[in-house]
């Protein structure tokens, strides 16, 4: 063979280039190869598609040519055409499948033998051509991944290529589905369950599922449930379906192949009618395809270890970066399928991985399915290690079960490999924890879709790992799967054991989870530390509106750091609801940035990390939590407004609900909400933040209302009590400073309003009465009614000494208190009072007599109301406007009048006024720039008009003074337009009035209206009188009259002015000469052709400005109105608060006289200065402190509670819920009835197999479709018992009845006639006897045959690794039957590898044959290493210098785990006792005795095995026996040293009479071609137990455990132990 091929292949350009053996192309090929921009000449029709069409495109093309390789033949090796090459073909087939025309550039077989053709020696690599996308004709035109690998590529590579290049996410479960590859019949419900579930479970979770990708079996199901139910669905989550197929039974697969390698966007694929030979299209609703290359066409199997190993590699993937991830969970789902299906069931059973049977599909998933449910469980004690006692399921296969499982494999399967499958069969049940069968029901308890089992298999191979299932329930966000299988009620969660998961669900919006641990144990005073807060702030997306204002919010504070703290996101609360609102993270020093430990902090945020579903902090918490720890006293308000923040409405709810003062809460959360719509440009998230704004306004509403029901009192109370926790406010200011006009418009808000404006007056008080006594001030005595005196209040007074607002409109300083501590939301008393309260509640119930006001008091009560200050105000408004007025028309001249000063001095006073109202806001203001204060001042209108109006004034009046002739005059107009302005303010009064109020909001808004519309107006305007002046008059003279001329009389034509005297002037009336109309002298002329075409464009002006425009306008209008007439409460409602808080807020005295008002309260303000002590702030009537605050919480959060529980009551009871459950079941009946018929199916299928008469029944039974009847319908094992209980007793009847008639005829009593026959039922107990005889023997056959045909030695995958042997079939398994396709596959364990002194050093598979002999002595004992190399089995041959296994093929050569070349000889012991109760008596089974013998378990398959091993270099038989008996049966647990001595002499003595029972082959799995086991069993039997009573068993260190177990053949043994038992009971005659 030569070192290196040359082979020539044609560029595209044209070009020759060499390539070698497994090399790339030559760095000649031009520079045309590495452009991937478009050519500009014609590309043929079969090339369409073939050349990227973007950059994008570009860089995945590059990858996939650099890193992706194809495999393809390079040596033809002829092979004798056979029935899969075409008919009249005289082309030749290479052995690859591949004809001859398809290797233009390959030679004849080049020097090696032609009947020698193998795909490591005979193939090839290069850069893969067929890549791209796939669009599948007649399909749609949605085009999917498609990629040709070769068979060897690295699956590292391929995770690479599709996450990296393709852009999939990280899967949190991977499906792997297998079954039938051809086309089988489901049931319609069965199909529509599968694919339902299929695709829920995968869209829920976030999952791939990988088939095989054609469009046969179960692959066609699979994407028809991603047609269905994947890509049609409105969920975010896509479905992602990869199909691995191998790419030499693609049909069609030319299609694919781009010319210029740059691969097809895209491909147009067609998939044919009807299938040609050993060929597949592929499915067009999978996403992805993997087409695996081996060099061969017409191959199927090629990409399945390539598939197995891509999956674990996928499954050892982390669901996320975090140290504790998880691994991406695999599952494997079986619908019916062949024996390569059971193959595959096996191998994932030995890989751990759990299995999904569909029961009812057919084939393979119904013989496991009725395996599984029929094979029985037992419990055994077992020993460890160290000597403790456990208890252990096993799983035992019986005999009637296993003629039963031969009987359906040879049904399905035929009687080819019948062995081996049923083996198989077996094989699969060892691990049952693993295998999960789901069966279509309609029983209480069954499953409706499929995706529970799958979700609950893989919790149960996890069992016993109660976090990892956690997380993965979390990953997939099913909260069924964790309150049935985990959160069970014999569980206990220690406390804190759930934070780290706690923070995760909030993180990844798992609101089901959070609100499933707090029901739990979660405490969130434990879990919410300023650390954890910090933590979620910083995790939010970067792409989110909430990332951007926080950002924004560390500009404005100069944070330098790299994370946001609590001063920004406190920043940002106050910025988004306004200064009122005082959050605690400004307030108290603890937040400040300057007093955490950000080095600590920066360690833990370096671990956040995002994942397919977002960022996700990790719990690396690094230091002494608890010095960092502050505990918030209302953590569930932290963590509302976080999810508020981010626009988690459920999770928001879910802590609104848990949390305290609901109303607050929502109300607030209504604020943030609203104002972050207005922050954001993007339309959609605008409205999702609006919708969930106006849920939390109901919901406080609602709150509202069912409080103002139960205690008026106690509502009010609720609105003005000042609120710690909500920026010091009160309910009522929140909702008035957030624009909640619904919250305002309650009647429990306008009942605190109308008290408010009433003071201390009675309501009952008419608008006459009052008008009077502020005319008359006398008569307040007698008409006046006051409210009573409630002493209460005055305790409340001297409680409260911080209170906001004052009477003379002062804001006291606000002080944080620490909070008491409340109740929880689920107590349920309305009245809790602590000792303290109850004694001060009893001595004011004795003080509170009716009291009455004194004459003083009711002066002082009237004037201080705010209806009074309000009239008084507005009389002196009015007398003010009056006086303006009079000095206006008469009595402003050069002279200053009385009337002037008295003016000025007016003016004056409102002017301070004006300046005390503004000083107060802005010193009530909780911003800290004088910018920001001054801001929000000027944001109410009518403090803009104020301040205006001021200084239009004293414009005035300084005019006024100059002394200039014409200053007075534009004195008086300024003053004149300054009346215009003071008489507007008298608008403001009208907003009390409940009509006239909703109409200043309609004037307001249609004025803006009106601008919007001006601005439409005057386009048509400018234009029109643009080219009407054009015309009439051209070549005028720039000048700014002009301007005024052109838009004159556009303007006013608007108003019906149509100017026509001017459009039909002619001369004399005018000139056409400048000299004269530029001087005045005549005006201009139009032109003439002007007279005629500006009136027709008169016309349509008019008729669109006039017509259109106006009553465009008029709609507007209208639109307006409506809208506001329609919410005239709102409006109303909200407009009076403002009147009311300003009046309540004035002075008692009006102006002018408020001066004295103001005197006074600078004299206060400075002797507060003085002496702070000396001055007691004033209680207020809209914010104040609560005596009683933890009754009104507790009271409020009970109400709340009650309020949810009704609608959640109210929402089950309406009529969708009912049509829902209605639906379900219907659902249910049309099932059960499915059953009904399945059932007759079956009873008839059973009666036709069992020869049984069938009953009648009422309707035919519809005959079973071809494609199920490929299995009989079995009766259920329960049923048959049944049966034969009442044949058993109708036998013995009958026997009794025949002996009573025998007696009566005996004694001359019978009938003159002949008594009737009785059948015969002896049969059915000679048939019993006979058909467990029957199955016993089958049982022992299938032992012998297992044996002989070494099942063990063929079964993949090889121990202790993932290879898989070449599939060898029962009947070409000896030597002596040719297999030419025979290709086993070479293994070498890196153990062995190693060289211990147990193994040979001579690697013979590695040398050339002719260097091989003599290297060893074979057929002999080797005296130089001390093994015996001879054979139990005589003489074996030796091939090409290595040693041929005896017994047959076994798919894999070289020595994998044994140590040497040809018989590793070994011993294994079988120590047995008789099982005995008690009493020490034997206990028996069928009239034969109970044998029990020694069994541990093995440590590589978990499999339970006699305690033999390998002999040593020089170890006697006997030595090795007693030696590994010790070692894995006993342990070393006896440590006295006398009984330990006399122990061992009985066991010496016990092995030495022990007696060989089988000396020969060992059907092991280790067993190779090249080097197998043989052993020797000997048997030790404790015939009265006085050797073994003594031992205690214990697991060694090289086993897991070790106990007594029962002879039966049902056990599931290693190897052919099984075998060798079977020999000793037949010595015994035991029961087996």
């Amino acid at each position: 063979m030569t070192d290196r091929l040359t082979m020539a292949r044609i560029s595209p350009s044209g070009q020759d280039i060499e390539m070698t053996v497994g090399g790339q192309p030559n760095e000649a090929i031009g520079s045309s190869q590495q452009s991937l921009h478009y050519n500009e000449q014609a590309v043929s029709v079969e090339n369409v598609g073939a050349v990227p069409p973007m950059n994008v495109i570009s860089k995945e093309v590059k990858w996939i040519k650099s890193n992706i390789r194809k495999r393809q033949c390079r040596r033809i090796v002829e092979k004798p055409p056979k029935t899969d090459q075409a008919p009249g073909t005289s082309d030749g087939l290479c052995q690859c499948g591949y004809p001859f025309s398809a290797h233009p550039h390959t030679r004849p077989h080049d020097g090696y033998p032609s009947t020698n053709w193998k795909v490591d020696t005979n193939t090839y690599s290069l850069p893969t051509d067929t890549f791209g996308e796939v669009e599948f004709v007649g399909y749609g035109q949605t085009e999917r991944k498609y990629v040709r690998v070769d068979v060897k590529t690295k699956t590292n590579d391929m995770l690479k290529l599709m996450m990296d290049v393709w852009g999939l996410d990280k899967p949190n479960l991977l499906i792997s589905v297998t079954g039938g590859a051809k086309n089988f019949h489901m049931k319609e419900r069965l199909k529509e369950v599968f694919r339902r579930g299929l695709m829920k479970v995968a869209k829920s979770t976030g999952a791939w599922i990988i088939t095989g990708g054609t469009n046969t079996g179960v692959m066609k199901h699979v994407g028809e449930s991603v047609r269905d139910y994947g890509l049609t669905s409105a969920s975010s989550t896509p479905v992602v379906a990869i199909g691995i197929a191998t790419w030499g039974v693609v049909q069609n697969k030319q299609e694919l192949i781009s010319k210029d390698g740059n691969g097809k966007w895209p491909a147009r694929y067609r998939i044919e009618k009807e299938s040609k030979v050993r060929e597949s299209s592929l499915d067009p609703n999978h996403t992805h395809f993997i087409l695996v290359d081996d060099g061969t066409q017409h191959s199927f199997g090629v990409e399945i270890p390539f598939r197995a190993e891509l999956e674990q590699t996928v499954a050892n993937m982390k669901t996320d970066a975090s140290k504790d991830a998880v691994s991406v969970p695999l599952v494997l789902l079986v619908l019916q399928g062949g024996p390569n299906t059971l193959q595959t069931v096996k191998q994932a059973v030995a890989n751990n991985t759990p299995i999904v049977v569909v029961e009812g599909s057919g084939k393979a998933a119904d013989i496991l399915a009725y395996a599984y449910n029929n094979s029985a469980e037992e419990e055994i004690e077992v020993t460890d290690q160290d000597g403790n006692i456990l208890t252990q399921m096993r799983t035992l296969f019986d005999d009637a079960l296993s003629a039963q499982v031969q009987e359906m494999v040879q049904e399905a399967y035929g009687t080819k490999n019948l062995v081996n499958n049923c083996g198989v069969v077996k094989d699969c049940l060892e691990k049952r924890d693993l295998i999960n069968v789901f069966k279509l029901g309609t029983s209480i308890g069954s499953q409706k879709d499929i995706d529970v089992p799958i979700l609950h298999a893989l919790l149960k191979a996890n069992k016993g790992q109660d976090f990892h299932q956690l997380r993965l329930a979390l990953a997939w966000n099913r909260i069924d799967i964790a309150k049935s299988e985990i959160f069970t009620d014999d569980k206990l969660w220690p406390s804190g054991s759930l934070d780290e998961i706690m923070l995760l669900a909030i993180n990844l919006n798992r609101v089901d989870f959070v609100e499933m641990f707090l029901d739990n144990g979660v405490s969130l005073k434990e879990f919410l530390s300023v650390r954890v807060l910090l933590q979620l702030y910083n995790s939010v997306q970067k792409n989110s509106l909430l990332y951007t204002l926080l950002q924004k919010m560390k500009k404005k504070s100069d944070n330098k750091d790299k994370y946001v703290g609590l001063i920004e996101v406190g920043m940002l609360l106050q910025y988004l609801l306004g200064d009122f609102y005082i959050p605690v993270y400004l307030k108290e020093e603890y937040f400040s940035l300057q007093n955490l430990n950000w080095t600590c902090l920066v360690s833990v945020m370096d671990h956040v990390t995002w994942t397919m579903v977002g960022p996700v902090v990790t719990w690396a918490m690094a230091g002494p939590v608890e010095e960092y720890r502050q505990d918030f006293e209302n953590p569930y308000q932290e963590l509302f407004t976080w999810a508020v923040l981010q626009n988690r409405q459920d999770m928001a709810k879910l802590f609104w609900k848990q949390g305290k003062e609901p109303t607050a809460a929502a109300l607030v959360a209504f604020g943030l909400m609203t104002a972050m719509a207005k922050k954001t440009d993007d339309c959609e998230l605008a409205k999702k933040f609006r919708v969930n704004a106006d849920e939390f306004c109901d919901l406080s509403v609602s709150v509202l209302n069912e409080c103002y029901e139960l205690d008026e009192h106690k509502a009010q109370d609720l609105l003005v009590r000042e609120l710690d926790h909500w920026g010091s406010a009160t309910c009522v200011l929140i909702a008035v400073e957030t624009d909640n006009k619904q919250f305002i418009s309650q009647t429990a808000c306008q009942s605190l309003l109308n008290s408010v404006w009433m003071g201390k007056l009675s309501p009952d008080n008419g608008t006459i009465s009052m008008l009077t006594c502020v005319l008359c001030p006398p008569l307040l005595f007698l008409l006046m009614k006051y409210k009573e005196i409630d002493n209460s209040e005055i305790q409340s007074a001297n409680i409260s000494q911080t209170d906001t607002f004052t009477k003379d409109g002062e804001k006291a300083p606000l002080v944080r208190r620490p909070t008491v501590a409340m109740f929880t939301r689920g107590q349920t008393m309305l009245n809790i009072k602590s000792a303290e309260a109850a004694k001060a509640e009893a001595e004011i119930n004795v003080r509170n007599q009716q009291q009455q006001y004194n004459p003083i008091q009711k002066i002082y009560l009237f004037y201080s109301s705010p209806v009074i200050i309000f009239v008084h105000n507005v009389l002196s408004y009015l007398l003010f406007l009056g006086l303006f007025s009079y000095v206006l028309l008469i009595k402003m001249s050069s002279t200053v009048s009385v009337q002037e000063i008295v003016l000025m001095v007016w003016v004056f006073s409102i002017f301070a006024e004006e300046i005390r109202q503004s000083v107060k806001s802005i010193m009530s203001s909780a911003s800290k720039t004088f910018q920001t204060k001054l801001q929000s001042y000027i944001t109410d209108k009518w403090n803009v008009v104020d301040v205006f109006t001021i200084l239009l004034f004293v414009c005035g009046t300084i005019l006024r003074f100059l002394p200039y002739d014409r200053t007075l005059e534009v004195a008086r107009v300024v003053l004149a337009l300054n009346l215009i302005t003071f008489f507007f303010r008298i608008l403001h009064i009208f907003s009390v009035h409940k009509e006239l109020g909703p109409k200043l909001v309609m004037i307001a808004r249609m004025f803006f209206d009106l601008l919007y519309f001006v601005i439409i107006l005057m386009v048509f305007v400018v234009a029109y009188a643009i080219a009407a002046y054009a015309i009439l008059y051209p070549n005028s003279e720039l000048s700014f009259d002009l301007v005024i001329a052109v838009l004159r009389t556009a303007y006013w034509n608007l108003y019906g002015e149509l100017f026509l005297d001017e459009l039909e002037r002619k001369e004399p009336e005018c000139t056409f000469d400048p000299l004269l109309y530029n001087n005045d002298t005549l005006p201009r002329c139009p032109t003439q052709f002007g007279s005629y075409v500006v009136p027709w464009l008169m016309g349509l002006y008019v008729l669109f400005s006039n017509i259109l425009l106006l009553n465009l306008l008029i709609a507007m209008f209208s639109f307006t109105f409506q809208k506001i007439q329609d919410n005239t409460d709102l409006h109303w409602c909200f407009q009076r608060y403002f009147l009311i808080y300003e009046y309540y807020s004035r002075p008692t005295l009006f102006p002018p006289f408020v001066l004295i008002s103001h005197l006074y309260l600078i004299f206060k303000w400075m002797f507060t200065k003085c002496c702070k002590k000396c001055v007691q702030k004033e209680d207020s009537d809209l914010i104040k402190k609560i005596p009683n605050e933890r009754e009104i919480i507790q009271w409020e959060n009970v109400i709340a509670d009650a309020y949810l529980t009704r609608k959640e009551l109210s929402e089950a009871d309406n009529i969708d819920h009912r049509i829902n459950i209605m639906q379900q079941r219907m659902d249910m009946l049309l099932s059960k009835v499915d059953d009904i018929q399945d059932d007759q199916q079956n009873v008839v299928a059973i009666q036709q197999s069992t020869g049984r008469v069938a009953l009648p029944v009422a309707q035919p039974v519809a005959p079973r479709p071809p494609s199920q009847q490929t299995i009989t319908a079995k009766m259920p094992p329960q049923l048959e018992k049944r049966i034969c209980s009442l044949e058993d007793q109708m036998t013995i009847n009958c026997k009794a009845l025949s002996w009573i008639v025998q007696a009566l005829q005996e004694n001359d009593m019978a009938a003159g006639r002949s008594p009737p026959k009785l059948p015969d039922l002896q049969t059915h107990g000679d048939r019993e006897i006979k058909k467990k005889k029957k199955v016993q023997d089958l049982a022992l056959t299938t032992i012998e045959k297992q044996r002989e045909l070494h099942y063990r030695s063929r079964s993949s995958p090889y121990p202790g690794s993932s290879e898989t042997r070449f599939f060898v079939p029962d009947d070409i398994v000896f030597w002596e039957t040719p297999f030419p396709e025979y290709s086993p596959v070479k293994y070498l364990s890196p153990e062995v590898k190693a060289n211990p002194y147990w193994a040979d050093k001579e690697d013979l598979i590695e040398l050339p044959p002719n260097k091989r002999e003599g290297k060893i002595k074979f057929n002999t004992f080797d005296y130089g290493c001390k093994v015996d190399r001879t054979s139990h089995l005589g003489d074996y041959k030796i091939v090409d210098g290595l040693p041929q296994n005896p017994f047959g093929r076994t798919g894999i050569i070289g020595r994998g785990l044994l140590g040497r070349w040809g018989p590793n000889h070994a011993g294994d012991p079988i120590v047995t006792r008789w099982k005995r109760d008690n009493k020490g008596q034997m206990v028996k089974s069928g009239g034969k005795p109970l044998l029990e013998f020694v069994s541990i378990q093995r440590t590589d398959n978990q499999l339970w095995s006699l305690p033999g091993g390998m002999c040593e270099p020089g170890q006697q038989i006997y030595e090795c026996l007693k030696a590994e008996f010790s070692e894995e049966a006993l342990g070393s647990l006896i440590t006295d040293e006398d009984h330990k001595k006399e122990l061992n002499k009985k066991l010496d003595w016990m092995f030495k009479i022990g007696k060989e029972v089988w000396r020969g082959y060992a059907d092991d799995p280790r067993n190779t071609d090249n080097a197998w086991v043989e052993t020797t069993v000997f048997h030790y039997h404790d015939d009265d137990g006085s050797i073994l009573n003594n031992f205690i068993l214990r697991a060694g260190d090289t086993v897991e455990k070790a106990t007594w177990s029962i002879a039966s053949s049902a056990l599931q043994l290693h190897g052919a132990h099984l075998f060798y038992l079977k020999k000793v009971v037949e010595k015994l005659n035991a029961a087996f």
